[in-house]
């Protein structure tokens, strides 16, 4: 949070009304650019919109819309130098680190000679013969053994320990555990609930809540209602308006209605008073579905109706209203009297088991060959299932006449 925002200043006339050419990018998330894709509002409200919504260069666009998150620049007239910018640098440690101990080794040998020297002989060359005897024995003396006995120890070695007089009191102490106990779990500190500013640049806003740095209060900001927070920090606040604005979801942009937005799309010029303002503004398709004939439940009767509200299934959706009526006759009653027709004698198999997920075996309509046909299993989904009978008489009689 920048402190000097706190300062209100004035004014002043700026004869030039051009925008600066980097802006946050509208397509792409964390990113800043300079094509012409923004609202038209934007440009209507330069210069007061520079340093705020049009900067000079792409990194002072980053620095103030995305200061503690990655941001990449994205420069039309230079397009493959997208530039990604970390976060921002830890603070380095107080102390430099030590000196070094001793100084470092010499190089390795400038012209090392042509050949290494030779291994060392397997057995060291004797030392001086001792003077002879005045007379030499008739057999000379053997050969020693290799190692010479060892000299005996100063002192012998003690007796052993007399006999204890008595068992162990209590079982040996266990072995202590690899890591030690980690530290106790500090006191979490309680604040007062109070108005504060939370976030930068054009995002700024007034919240309440304790959530707020341990810092604030010595400096001054926090507050105990909305109205001097907003005004401390020269903000936008009171009851929104309801309006159509932009807004994100499942990854794709659409414009919705509410009064949920940020009070930075007041200065941004994002809040419209209908739809289609909202989708023109913003460059997004808001066109609605294709309409379609699918079969549904009117006031308690079956009917193929015409709209916007179709199922997902494709099995559901009809070009024409003859085709929902062939696919589901009882959605299309007629006044004509129909005569009762024989239905087939059909067992109910004794093989069927209930589905990986626990559905039960029933009888219920699926589409084979874009024909309607009673089948008993349990691979019926979500769209069959306030279509299952016992009995396939009950199915059949559901769709057909009988």
């Amino acid at each position: 949070i920048d402190i000097n925002e706190v300062t209100t200043t004035k004014a002043t006339t700026v004869a030039d009304k051009s925008c600066h050419e980097w802006h946050p990018s509208t397509t792409d998330p964390q990113t800043c650019t300079n094509d012409d894709k923004y609202p038209a509002g934007w440009k209507n409200g330069c210069p007061n919109y520079n340093g705020k919504l049009f900067f000079e260069s792409g990194d002072e666009c980053c620095d103030t819309y995305y200061p503690n998150d990655p941001c990449t620049t994205i420069d039309i007239n230079n397009p493959s130098a997208g530039l990604t910018t970390a976060a921002a640098t830890p603070k380095p440690s107080p102390k430099p680190s030590p000196k070094p101990t001793q100084k470092p080794s010499p190089g390795p040998t400038p012209n090392p000679t042509m050949k290494p020297t030779p291994n060392p002989t397997k057995k060291p060359v004797p030392g001086q013969t001792p003077k002879p005897t005045k007379k030499p024995t008739m057999k000379p003396t053997p050969i020693p053994t290799k190692k010479p006995t060892p000299n005996p120890t100063k002192k012998p070695s003690p007796g052993p320990t007399p006999k204890p007089q008595s068992q162990p009191t209590k079982p040996p102490t266990k072995q202590p555990t690899p890591r030690p106990s980690s530290p106790p779990t500090p006191k979490p500190v309680t604040q007062d609930v109070k108005w504060y500013p939370r976030g930068s640049g054009g995002s700024k806003e007034c919240v309440q809540g304790s959530d707020y740095s341990p810092t604030f209060p010595s400096q001054g900001w926090t507050y105990e209602t909305e109205t001097a927070c907003c005004k401390a920090w020269s903000l936008l606040c009171g009851v929104k308006d309801v309006k159509w604005y932009p807004t994100a979801s499942n990854g794709k942009q659409k414009c919705v209605e509410g009064n949920d937005y940020p009070w930075s799309f007041v200065a941004s010029g994002w809040l419209y008073a209908t739809e289609q303002k909202c989708c023109n503004g913003m460059n997004l398709d808001c066109s609605p579905p294709p309409k379609k004939w699918y079969p549904t439940v009117v006031a308690g009767e079956k009917a193929c109706v015409f709209g916007e509200d179709v199922p997902a299934s494709l099995a559901l959706q009809f070009d024409s209203k003859g085709e929902c009526c062939a696919a589901y006759p009882l959605a299309c009653p007629s006044t004509t009297t129909t005569t009762t027709a024989t239905i087939p004698a059909v067992e109910t198999p004794r093989d069927c088991e209930p589905s990986p997920e626990g559905r039960e075996c029933y009888w219920w309509p699926d589409m084979v060959d874009w024909v309607i046909t009673c089948v008993y299993n349990s691979d019926w989904n979500s769209y069959a299932a306030d279509y299952l009978y016992s009995d396939y008489d009950s199915c059949y009689c559901e769709y057909f006449d009988c």
